[in-house]
């Protein structure tokens, strides 16, 4: 067995979701048989989160993530492509509303806020069910609609563990050098 673990720090982007997307050909190139994804960030772009997780629940060999600090908004959804999650003790997972940017847009026509808000909506289920399906194959059907229009919601590691988000909570561990290999961004 070749394991492979992609380490990955930081805000969702579509530079950083390519960093990890690279990781992963990368590992499969190498011969990894096994990827695990140690991964703490604050989210980030809705559209590269959603992109990577499909990505990541295309690869042919099992994948495992560990939240290894913070995983949150759409670093969630990321998280949820594992096969086998878990978290360090004393992580946390925030889920809150959907927003968006509009970086240096300064005026928008009735039809393009409508297209936005209908994408805001889009994403909010897109994120729910992803979360009700993962949560549910964990024995722990958790609906969190709620959280991504009203009030946000934290769950620490043992509260994830209950919500079904994780398998467990358990520290990562590093394997003794050896056939592992490592990637970061």
């Amino acid at each position: 067995m070749a394991l492979h673990i992609v380490h990955f720090i930081g805000p969702i982007n579509h530079h950083s979701a390519s960093s990890i997307r690279n990781n992963c050909l990368q590992a499969l190139q190498n011969g990894a048989t096994e990827i695990e994804l140690h991964m703490s960030s604050e989210g980030g772009n809705m559209t590269a989160g959603f992109a990577l997780y499909f990505f990541l629940k295309s690869l042919p060999v099992p994948l495992t993530t560990h939240n290894i600090g913070s995983v949150e908004s759409v670093a969630v959804v990321i998280f949820l492509a594992g096969q086998k999650r878990y978290a360090c003790p004393g992580t946390r997972f925030l889920i809150h509303p959907l927003h968006w940017g509009f970086g240096s847009l300064v005026a928008a026509d009735h039809s393009r806020v409508s297209e936005w808000r209908d994408c805001l909506d889009f994403d909010a289920e897109r994120y729910a069910s992803i979360f009700l399906e993962a949560t549910t194959a964990a024995g722990c059907p958790t609906d969190i609609r709620s959280n991504l229009t009203g009030n946000a919601r934290i769950f620490d590691a043992d509260g994830a563990v209950k919500a079904g988000i994780v398998h467990r909570a358990v520290q990562a561990q590093l394997p003794a050098a050896g056939s592992t290999c490592h990637w970061w961004n």
